[in-house]
């Protein structure tokens, strides 16, 4: 392929940084069938300083598009640095670019970049040793073979949503989660402008902790008397853990639990029909609820290594999960990308781990990942301090939630490797050979030939070295010293321990050493990890602390990698929890979770394919998030039932589950059962790289989990007819989604006003010359302009069916309570 710069005269300032070059990333063809696409790069010099050829080089990530080297015009190099994600073009003398100037790369890329969160993001240029972050801009629309992408169109959304219609008031729910019973009667009462509060004796104990949490709540003001009382607190002891009854009659609420858990839940559902009630005006409904939760465990997992997102904005993520009854946040703080909490002594695991970052010096900092830039971006740098998780702590156990640190051992690990490399190379400048191997994690000799799924080879600790277990025990020691500090007990603490290489350790010398010494018995690799995994059970459990871990630990290692389903003969005293996440359908383990249980661990569900945030929900190629484990839209998710991920018929269908399939899967038994302790949503944040992005994939799905995690089992599921469990279905959708788009968005609106929650993109088509248009949550606004333009907030506001002129290019947008509009869709 031949050079091409084309000269084009660009305003220039003196003093213009290379930061002032624009790389666009225009796709000319997408063939699907070949899985590649014919791109070219073109940047633009806006600086006015000169790239030399011999001494430059384009750095950037890129999910999906792996460039075929062979395609490049000569003169041009290709680097895969490490990982599935970070790429480097080194240009020869040939290849310089003066201000002014643009340049351009034909190339073909091997995959398809189905959505614009996969492609070159975080490019920068690097100039005799300097690195300079540059803008990105992506083209697309005009590429050939985009059909084969399958985009949903205005008309693909609008048949979607069939079924959908707006429902009056009447007929919406106060509460989400659904209240296990609820009687709403048909009478209103006037709202109170001061709560004299009563607290029985039994809860007086819990008044300092009770009293904040009305504060936070709501805005009326409370007094404490034990008579003439209008908000009474009172112990119910034939109440189970975590219930509550509500009563709002004319004179008086009444509040029954038999914990402080239920109190924050009785308080949450008060609150959310206070704030209902105001929102539309109206006095408050006379009600009975008597609640329970489904499930004990009600968790969300929330990645902060991957993107780092600081302690604000979990503090925000856990008011949410408590307004919506979850108990369990799982915190992610350590993978591959980067180590998020700061460990006393081991400085180098926040000044290396949790940097991302051009460097010219080994160590220094770990590689751009994501998008984070030659500088680590909004979200690629960062962590958080010992005083700020303590607050994080305090912040959780207000809201009667739990939290559970979650660490990389030994796989996904590779900020710790690159931290612990960094130490150690520092005290072996310093002549301390035994405090450089302390926390040593490499085996420097292993040859080992493996790759991550994340296509790394060197995130991996040794389990053959001690400093393995002596980094373990350093941070399990200090987030116990964290823990006590915010006078909570840590009580469980998960290794993680997923996506393990199979041919890992092989052909490390330490580990051969091991092998060739121990007086363990101990004669493979295999045993070794075990006795790894034991090794790490015992340091936890000697501090009363028990072990959690993805599933894959408890699975046989081999060369099917994910896809293995036998479980291992070594049970470790079934003293660990698996979070059991790999559930693709069709794949076969479908059942993974109820066989666990039903062996006798204690088990949490994290189906990938049903509670994964970070899952999109359809082809849409603006939409963020991944698809490995399927498209998942909120009405399947929602549509998912843990008891028996095969109840929903319409789902099997989708899934091409037949009826002997299902019928080889192994059930929940009634042992099982009572060792299913709940489900788990998670946000991994590969895609996550701002807080509005965590905030879009955060909500409206936690609505949607946390029906499933509190309200009992569905009727619809004991319907085994496929329409009319579709029509019982459906019907329990459409209003479940009218309330949230009538009333839980514009409460959330109201409570939470910068949080930018999804709002998702309307169905329209035009026929007999009329716009109609479906919402994905009736009650929301959808507004639309004729001449092409983007609508905005005083744009036509769609109520009915309108005529269209031939001709007219009818843009449309969702908007919520506050005005904020969601992605454009055009109809074609």
């Amino acid at each position: 392929m031949l050079f091409c710069a084309v000269l084009t005269l660009l305003s220039c300032h003196s003093e213009v940084s290379l930061e002032a070059i624009k790389l666009i990333f225009e796709v000319e063809s997408f063939d699907p069938l070949k899985s590649e696409m014919q791109v070219k790069f073109t940047l633009e010099n806006q600086s006015d300083q000169s790239l030399t050829g011999g001494s430059w080089e384009l750095h950037w990530n890129q999910i999906r598009g792996f460039v075929d080297a062979k395609s490049l015009p000569e003169g041009i190099d290709f680097e895969w640095v490490n990982g599935e994600h970070y790429f480097i073009l080194t240009f020869d003398e040939e290849w310089s670019l003066s201000p002014g100037q643009t340049l351009t790369i034909p190339m073909k890329q091997d995959g398809i970049m189905d959505r614009l969160a996969m492609g070159p993001m975080g490019a920068f240029i690097v100039q005799n040793g300097q690195a300079y972050d540059i803008e990105t801009e992506i083209l697309w629309k005009n590429a050939t073979g985009l059909e084969g992408l399958q985009i949903p169109t205005a008309a693909d959304r609008y048949a979607a949503l069939e079924g959908l219609k707006h429902l009056d008031k009447e007929k919406l729910g106060w509460v989400i989660p659904t209240p296990a019973t609820q009687n709403f009667s048909s009478e209103f009462r006037s709202k109170d402008s001061l709560w004299v509060v009563a607290i029985d004796e039994v809860f007086k104990s819990s008044k300092r902790k009770i009293e904040p949490l009305i504060s936070r709540f709501f805005t009326i003001p409370i007094q404490w008397s034990t008579t003439g009382a209008n908000l009474i607190i009172e112990h119910n002891q034939n109440l189970i853990k975590e219930a509550y009854t509500l009563k709002i009659d004319k004179k008086e609420i009444m509040i029954e639990a038999f914990d402080n858990q239920g109190l924050v839940y009785a308080l949450q559902s008060l609150r959310q029909i206070v704030n209902t009630a105001s929102i539309e005006k109206t006095d408050w409904p006379e009600v009975l609820i008597k609640d329970v939760p489904r499930y004990g465990h009600r968790g969300f997992m929330l990645d902060i290594a991957r993107n780092f997102h600081d302690a604000n904005k979990i503090k925000d993520v856990l008011d949410l999960m408590s307004l919506f009854k979850l108990n369990y946040l799982d915190l992610r703080m350590s993978d591959d990308e980067g180590w998020r909490i700061e460990i006393p002594g081991l400085p180098e695991l926040t000044s290396v781990g949790s940097e991302r970052g051009y460097s010219s010096q080994n160590n220094e900092k770990l590689i751009p990942a994501y998008g984070s830039g030659a500088n680590g971006g909004l979200t690629g740098n960062g962590y958080l301090t010992k005083e700020e998780f303590i607050s994080i702590l305090k912040h959780a156990q207000m809201l009667e939630i739990k939290v559970m640190p979650q660490f990389g051992f030994p796989s996904h690990a590779r900020a710790a490797i690159k931290a612990m490399d960094a130490r150690y190379e520092k005290y072996v400048a310093l002549g301390d050979q035994a405090a450089a191997d302390e926390f040593y994690l490499a085996d420097p000799k292993d040859e080992s030939d493996y790759r991550s799924a994340q296509r790394y080879n060197d995130n991996i600790i040794c389990i053959c070295s001690e400093g393995l277990y002596n980094l373990f025990q350093k941070v399990v020691d200090e987030m116990v010293v964290m823990y006590d500090t915010a006078q909570i007990p840590l009580e469980r603490l998960s290794i993680g321990a997923d996506e393990l290489p199979y041919q890992v350790w092989k052909a490390s010398p330490i580990c051969d050493e091991f092998l060739s010494n121990n007086d363990l018995g101990i004669t493979n690799i295999d045993e070794v990890y075990n006795y790894s995994l034991n090794r790490m059970k015992t340091i936890l459990e000697e501090r009363q602390i028990q072990m959690a871990a993805w599933e894959d630990v408890l699975l046989e290692r081999s060369d099917k990698s994910q896809s293995e389903t036998k479980i291992k003969d070594e049970k470790f005293d079934y003293g660990i929890i698996p979070y059991v996440w790999n559930n693709s359908w069709g794949e076969g383990r479908e059942d993974m979770i109820y066989k666990f249980a039903n062996l006798g661990f204690q088990t949490v569900m994290s189906n990938s394919s049903a509670f994964y945030f970070d899952m999109t929900d359809d082809k849409d190629i603006e939409n963020n998030g991944l698809s490995w484990s399927g498209y998942v839209s909120y009405k399947e998710s929602w549509g998912t039932d843990p008891d028996n991920v095969f109840a929903n018929l319409s789902l099997n269908k989708k899934h091409n589950m037949t009826a002997d399939y299902i019928e080889s899967k192994e059930k929940l038994s009634e042992k099982g059962r009572n060792n299913f302790l709940g489900i788990q949503a998670q946000l991994w944040t590969e895609t996550v790289r701002s807080s509005s992005i965590l905030e879009e994939l955060f909500f409206p799905n936690l609505a949607f989990f946390s029906e499933r995690a509190w309200t009992p089992q569905p009727f619809w599921t004991r319907e085994k007819e496929m329409v009319k469990q579709k029509q019982l279905l459906n019907k329990q959708w459409n209003r479940l989604t009218n309330t949230l788009g009538q009333r839980t968005l514009p409460m959330i609106n109201r409570l939470h006003p910068d949080w930018d929650f999804h709002l998702p993109k309307p169905g329209a088509i035009i026929s007999d010359e009329l716009l109609h248009v479906r919402v994905q949550f009736p009650g929301m606004s959808v507004r639309y302009t004729t001449d092409g333009k983007i609508p905005t907030n005083q744009s036509i506001l769609f109520t009915e069916p309108v005529k269209i002129v031939a001709g007219e290019k009818i843009k449309l947008r969702t908007f919520d309570s506050n005005g904020r509009g969601g992605r454009t869709i055009t109809i074609n």
